[in-house]
């Protein structure tokens, strides 16, 4: 090997060292300034835990409204209908004449009942007279008692007589009074049952009336809201995305054997004009006594032998903030939020959401504008 060779070889090896050894110091330069050995809070939003000694279950029952008067009206004697004056949609006042019955069959019997009446008066004035002459000749012994006797029986029965025609007589006035249907409410003609021309029997729906004014709610409740439930008492009622107040009128004693709830009946206000048939929902609220607090459903972790756990927020012996698990378990659901009871202390703050990415022990900073279950 020549001088030349051996100093040219050397002085690139140690070129080579000197860009390895060099990079290998920027490398660690630039490395360095972005290890840490501490790891960075992680923001979090947290609910605080206020402890309740109760909680409220609202639950929906369905009804429908109703008139405080829904009515079949028909006729209370037999006949055939001559008239219906009434239509649909009609609204009529109190007493006013819906309809007639054809009433020439009961005019006849009227009249002759009524002369039966003045020939049995007639004859009842005979009778007195006739006892007047009969006891005047009993006094001077012209008469035997017999004929006394007689003469005053004959007066009783005519007397008789005359009740009984005129009996008969009311009793034809009843029957052509009653051959006219009139309304017993102001009312609404929702239905006409039947036709001009029908032959009607005693009872029998010709027209159905709906009273105007007040509307009542009519719904099933169960059994256990019907025991706590308070006659009186103001209830909320939603109609068609509508609150409203009903004061509860009555509580049925039975229950119904196909929907197996009981009957509540609401009166709602009159400045609220609802539709017969309608249909509503009564918010029955219950208080339920049992400690615990309410939570977001997202604060919940699954936890062994199926329970639930949270993470809170505590500080450590360095005075970080870190966090921790309880355990709870859910007595009751309402929509996004949860009401629990566990290990959690009153006024704790629990992590709302985001746990996926914590573990016990984790440093976390509370954000500002905590939200809050109420």
């Amino acid at each position: 090997m020549t001088p030349r060779f051996f100093f040219t070889t050397l002085f690139s090896a140690l070129g080579a060292a000197g860009i390895v050894i060099f990079g290998s110091n920027a490398i660690e330069a630039n490395v360095k300034p972005t290890i840490s050995s501490e790891a960075q809070p992680l923001p979090v939003k947290v609910t605080p835990y206020n402890l309740e000694e109760s909680y409220s279950v609202t639950t929906r029952f369905l009804g429908v409204v109703e008139a405080a008067t829904d009515s079949n009206v028909g006729f209370e004697v037999a006949g055939v209908l001559a008239s219906l004056t009434a239509k649909e949609g009609d609204f009529v006042t109190t007493g006013q004449v819906l309809g007639e019955l054809d009433t020439r069959q009961q005019r006849a019997a009227l009249s002759l009942a009524r002369a039966q009446e003045k020939e049995v008066a007639a004859q009842l004035r005979l009778a007195e007279l006739n006892y007047e002459r009969v006891d005047a000749l009993l006094d001077q012994s012209l008469v035997s008692q017999r004929d006394a006797d007689d003469a005053r029986l004959t007066l009783q029965a005519t007397s008789a007589r005359l009740e009984t025609t005129q009996a008969s007589v009311r009793n034809a006035e009843i029957v052509i009074e009653k051959s006219r249907l009139v309304a017993p409410f102001d009312a609404v003609v929702s239905q006409k049952i039947s036709e001009p021309g029908s032959i009607i029997g005693p009872n029998v729906p010709v027209l159905r009336l709906v009273s105007v004014g007040e509307r009542e709610a009519h719904v099933g409740i169960s059994p256990k809201s019907a025991d706590i439930a308070l006659v009186g008492q103001e209830y909320t009622l939603l109609v068609e995305g509508k609150a409203i107040t009903a004061k509860l009128r009555s509580i049925g004693a039975d229950v119904d054997p196909q929907t197996l709830t009981v009957l509540a009946v609401l009166t709602i206000p009159e400045e609220h004009a609802l539709r017969v048939g309608q249909t509503l929902a009564l918010a029955f609220v219950e208080r339920v006594q049992s400690k615990g607090g309410w939570l977001p459903i997202t604060a919940l972790l699954e936890g062994d032998k199926g329970l639930w756990t949270v993470l809170v927020t505590k500080e450590n012996a360095e005075g970080e903030t870190v966090t921790a698990r309880e355990s709870v378990e859910v007595v009751h659901s309402e929509g996004d939020r949860v009401f629990v009871r566990g290990t959690v202390a009153n006024k704790t703050n629990v992590i709302a959401s985001g746990m996926q990415r914590l573990s016990p022990g984790s440093p976390v900073e509370i954000v500002p504008d905590i939200r809050t279950v109420n």
